[in-house]
């Protein structure tokens, strides 16, 4: 697997109007209705193959760690409250599964179309049903990303998720787009892992040599059983978004170093690790 293509977007919290401006540059669909999730995450997508020829039947592969908050949030203050009544487009937009539809219908594909949710980890487990189906021959052509909007305008936010840093949330919408071509790939997915545990996941990392490590915020908090050289991790970035992990890994790609790992941990000191190879 080759990533042939990346694209980052982390923004402090911006309204749903100023996204569908910027997308109506690059697209003339009529996202006026839609969600912010969904505008954030058209515009994502288009931007990752922009310069890319790919094919109708690619598949997408869709992260959302909240989904569509702001207009679910909308739509609980229409309902408790006794002098207003539930819009249809807000209810319609409550639908996170409505996403991955509009992304095929912006990039006119027709093959594999789905979201993932998953608490922490929802990009990691978006990421391991595309590597399934690739590496099984379903699929040949992949584009994953992870999207989700800020929870700034969500009162009381960090009691209800894992902020572990209580880092600002913010939008975020990013993307990799992955073939079997090797021609003018940023880097080779050398492999990708899940561990059930520490002791597993220490004795693979011994196994292999990699220059530089990034780290998720459990893999941060629990850093000193990890077995890895210290002086190795990189400084990510401010990118705390609900899946927050996928523009770390592009920021840690960006590096272009010879061999790169990522180590994502969840709750239960379960994880899961990318390791990255450049010729």
């Amino acid at each position: 697997m080759y990533i042939k293509s990346i694209y980052k977007q982390v923004n402090e919290n911006k309204s749903a109007k100023e996204y569908r401006k910027d997308l109506k540059e690059i697209s003339s669909l009529n996202f006026r209705r839609n969600s912010k999730l969904n505008v954030m995450a058209v515009y994502g997508a288009l931007k990752a193959l922009e310069n890319i020829k790919y094919k109708d039947n690619l598949s997408i592969y869709l992260a959302s760690e909240y989904g569509c908050i702001e207009d679910l949030l909308k739509v609980l203050n229409q309902i408790n409250s006794k002098e207003s009544f539930v819009m249809p487009f807000d209810f319609l937009n409550v639908n996170t599964n409505n996403t991955g539809f509009l992304i095929s219908q912006a990039l006119q594909t027709i093959g594999n179309n789905i979201n993932v949710s998953s608490e922490d980890l929802s990009f990691e487990k978006a990421f391991e049903l595309a590597y399934f189906d690739f590496h099984f021959k379903k699929v040949d052509e992949i584009l994953v990303g992870g999207v989700d909007e800020s929870l700034d305008n969500v009162s009381n936010h960090n009691s209800f998720i894992n902020n572990l840093d209580n880092l600002d949330s913010k939008d975020g919408s990013s993307w990799l787009y992955i073939n079997n071509d090797k021609t003018n790939s940023l880097t080779e997915i050398k492999h990708f892992e899940f561990f059930t545990n520490l002791e597993e996941l220490n004795k693979y990392l011994k196994t292999i040599d990699y220059k530089i490590v990034g780290l998720n915020q459990f893999a941060k908090k629990y850093v000193s059983e990890l077995q890895i050289d210290k002086n190795l991790i990189y400084k990510s970035k401010n990118n705390f978004c609900g899946t927050y992990s996928v523009p770390d890994i592009i920021d840690l790609l960006k590096e272009k170093e010879e061999s790169s790992v990522y180590i994502s941990l969840d709750s239960k000191k379960r994880a899961y690790l990318f390791f990255f190879k450049c010729d």
